[in-house]
């Protein structure tokens, strides 16, 4: 048996039955990291040490409740790994061992699942489009010519290309979400908080989930039941109350209101518009109520510069201590004022760069109140819009993606050069980390043969709900044509 394109619930079935052993599923991975080199997926993994975990766990056995034990899987490369380089795309952090393990990779250890690589990652989380890593570019693996999204996007191809069943992701805007569209898998974002950021690099910490990436929305809700938990580590983490996510995947309760926004809805292109509309019929068929819901325009169209304002200061705080005086790679210097110059110039990339300075820019005492005390203000008031669209319905239907995913030489920076008229709409994602709910990508249909997915949204704290009505939605969309252009 192979591990390429199986499922957790598939490879642990083939585990539990002796059909294969954590040890040949690591040998496979291995040979497809070889074959994949040259896409750049990963930026490291240690072959010895993938292998000896996978010993230990065949040596002990397979556990038949445990359902990661022996899963191979790769984690987005601004997760601290204990004696494992963690760079953040970047090549300031090139080298740079931590100490300790994140909380994610320590739950994960403990459930059984085989750390097996550092998937690539645009230059500090920062970046939509796979392209602005220090460690080669990333292109979609279903169209070489086309992106694959950001930032987790090493995260993204691997999971597309089956080469592991999941990959843990970081999503500030969009960054789990997006790519999940653009390749065609699951991307789950759960409630700010729920996934504790201990040992996971900070972008923007007010607006930064930890999430992942699966081929199923089971799989997604497997993951969820290891990582979901309290971390006293993280001032910000929360506790669940409704967990037993993958116990729980099937109770879905149709007596519940799916809600999209009418605006948003209205500005679709006309293909992708009638396929939401077919969907919606085959679900008041199937006795749920979908209705459209109003959200304030002016919010709408605020969604990009709010993110921009907030998430581009809060980035240079974050990064503050990448200097090479006492923390990162360094070029030397003649004093410490050369040496801190000349490391963040030679090691940061064009889009870090950038966002350093408008960052900066707005941290400036006589721009605060002209533009971040306004954005987090607008910030406030985008929540509340949310907190009216919740006491509607009780889920939030939103395209992730406009279109397929675009063509590289056609692209910029996600935050450049968009149609100003429905510009609102590539960053509708962003509600998600402004008001920390918790959100999940599931694939929805095909254009020229690439997916564009179906993002559902449901209040914070609300994650089994969510996770419920995806698994709903996974098993209605299996009877619908999902090819736009035949």
């Amino acid at each position: 048996m192979s591990i390429k394109n199986k499922t957790i619930l598939e490879l642990h079935d083939e585990l539990v039955n002796h059909k294969t052993t954590a040890k040949k599923l690591v040998e496979e991975l291995l040979v497809e990291i070889e074959l994949t080199k040259h896409d750049h997926v990963l930026i490291s993994h240690d072959k010895k040490d993938m292998l000896y975990q996978a010993e230990l766990i065949d040596a002990k056995g397979i556990n038949p409740e445990d359902l990661l034990m022996g899963i191979p899987y790769f984690a987005k490369d601004n997760f601290a790994t204990k004696n494992l380089q963690t760079t953040a795309g970047s090549k300031i952090l090139e080298g740079f061992v931590p100490l300790y393990n994140a909380n994610v990779i320590d739950l994960l250890d403990e459930s059984g699942a085989i750390m097996s690589g550092k998937s690539n990652m645009d230059e500090l989380g920062m970046g939509g489009t796979g392209l602005s890593s220090g460690y080669g570019l990333l292109h979609n693996p279903l169209d070489h010519e086309r992106l694959v999204g950001g930032s987790s996007s090493g995260s993204a191809f691997a999971v597309a290309k089956g080469m592991v069943p999941f990959a843990l992701g970081t999503d500030t805007g969009d960054s789990i979400r997006k790519p999940a569209s653009f390749v065609g898998i699951v991307g789950y974002k759960p409630t700010y908080g729920a996934i504790s950021r201990y040992g996971m690099f900070p972008y923007s910490p007010s607006l930064d989930h930890g999430g992942v990436l699966t081929r199923t929305v089971d799989d997604a809700a497997i993951v969820a039941d290891a990582l979901i938990k309290k971390d006293f580590r993280d001032f910000t983490s929360v506790e669940i109350a409704e967990k037993d996510f993958y116990k729980n995947i099937n109770n879905f309760d149709k007596n519940q209101t799916f809600g999209y926004i009418k605006d948003v809805h209205d500005h679709l292109p006309k293909e992708l518009r009638e396929k939401y509309n077919e969907l919606y019929k085959m679900m008041e068929k199937d006795g749920v109520k979908v209705v459209p819901i109003e959200f304030r325009s002016d919010l709408l169209n605020a969604l990009s510069s709010v993110y921009m304002m907030i998430s581009f200061s809060e980035a240079v705080s974050s990064n503050a201590n990448l200097t090479g005086v006492d923390f990162g790679d360094r070029v030397d210097g003649e004093t410490w004022e050369d040496i801190m110059k000349d490391t963040r110039t030679n090691k940061f990339g064009p889009v870090v760069k950038r966002r350093f300075i408008i960052g900066s820019l707005n941290l400036q005492k006589e721009n605060q109140n002209i533009y971040l005390h306004k954005a987090k203000k607008v910030r406030r008031l985008i929540c509340d819009e949310l907190e009216k669209a919740y006491k509607q319905v009780d889920f939030l239907i939103t395209p992730p993606s406009q279109t397929i995913a675009p063509l590289i030489v056609e692209s910029e920076e996600i935050d450049q050069n968009k149609n100003k008229e429905t510009e609102y709409i590539d960053d509708i994602l962003t509600l998600g980390n402004f008001s920390g709910m918790p959100s999940i990508t599931i694939p929805f249909v095909t254009a020229e043969k690439m997916p564009v997915g179906l993002n559902l949204n449901a209040k914070p704290f609300a994650d089994l709900k969510v996770l419920q009505g995806a698994k709903y939605l996974e098993n209605l969309m299996d009877g619908m044509e999902r090819e736009i252009f035949k």
